[in-house]
């Protein structure tokens, strides 16, 4: 049975818009959704949908918790040892501040020793300090910071034009160590101008990856996105989730929409709004994994 003749309910559309479909039946949708443009348009309609109603009241999530709740999670003294873990972390996760662990990534246990809580503080101290959110990768404000960068140029946007798009891929491939992908979006109104190759920092949460890529693409208005990839990181079960990231700087707002799959990790910047970002997230996604699919078969 070839894709062209699977045929999906409204059932299942749903759910791949909820992300609750395992990753080979998310891939067969996403396939299916690039060849049906009428499906297509009306599950980026119900994505805006629920994007739109997440957005009601997204800055109480900034908000600190009450004091009055996380003193309240706290057993007696007395009563310590007969302190269920599994409730604890029942609340927490209730309550929503077990949200940035549960949902991290790797999807490592969450309950540590004093001495790996002792120094997760410690860190987490340090980067809020720095006023950095430690819930963040690295390479995700990486990515940002060189949308800033290299996004206004006129004349040097990019390291390797378009026009060589052959030889840039199989340049960044061979020095990130991965094969990687730039998509044609040429059907959505946006062409790729080229990409270049940076260095990669310290970052634990993608390994020790030495250099990065960075793709850009226009439209015929001149706006821009870039696509930030970074090696190292490792997921080959966990299904795609998309988290969001601001920077503000000089009035400008740069968003980066960023997630792992497999071996490589995204982040997509731009600086449009979180609902058009992640219309362009989730086709840049369908299509790389259409394209590693197309070269890994026989």
């Amino acid at each position: 049975m070839t894709p062209d003749d699977i045929d999906f309910d409204e059932s299942t559309l749903h759910a791949y818009v909820d992300g609750q479909l395992p990753p080979e039946r998310a891939a067969q949708v996403a396939d299916w959704l690039l060849r049906h443009p009428r499906a297509a348009q009306q599950v980026l309609g119900w994505r805006e949908q629920r994007e739109s109603l997440k957005a009601l009241h997204r800055d109480w999530l900034d908000e600190p918790v009450p004091a009055s709740l996380t003193t309240a999670l706290r057993p007696p003294a007395a009563n310590a040892s007969r302190w269920p873990r599994a409730w604890a972390a029942a609340l927490l996760l209730a309550l929503g501040l077990g949200a940035g662990a549960a949902g991290g990534w790797g999807g490592h246990a969450w309950w540590y020793g004093k001495k790996e809580a002792a120094a997760m503080a410690a860190a987490d101290a340090a980067a809020r300090a720095a006023g950095r959110d430690p819930s963040i990768p690295e390479y995700v404000r990486d990515a940002a910071i060189a949308h800033a960068v290299y996004q206004p140029e006129k004349r040097h946007p990019v390291e390797v034009g378009a026009d060589q798009a052959d030889h840039l891929m199989q340049w960044l491939s061979k020095r990130l160590g991965q094969p990687l992908y730039a998509p044609v979006l040429r059907d959505y109104g946006w062409k790729l101008v080229g990409g270049r190759l940076l260095p990669a920092g310290d970052d634990a949460s993608v390994g020790a990856a030495l250099a990065r890529a960075q793709f850009m693409y226009e439209n015929e208005a001149g706006e821009r996105f870039t696509l930030y990839v970074s090696t190292g990181a490792s997921s080959p079960e966990a299904p795609v989730a998309f988290r969001l990231m601001r920077r503000v700087e000089a009035g400008q707002t740069t968003r980066s929409l960023y997630w792992i799959d497999g071996k490589l990790a995204y982040a997509l910047s731009g600086s449009f709004d979180e609902r058009r970002l992640r219309v362009l997230a989730d086709l840049v996604h369908a299509r790389i994994g259409m394209i590693a699919r197309a070269a890994s078969a026989p």
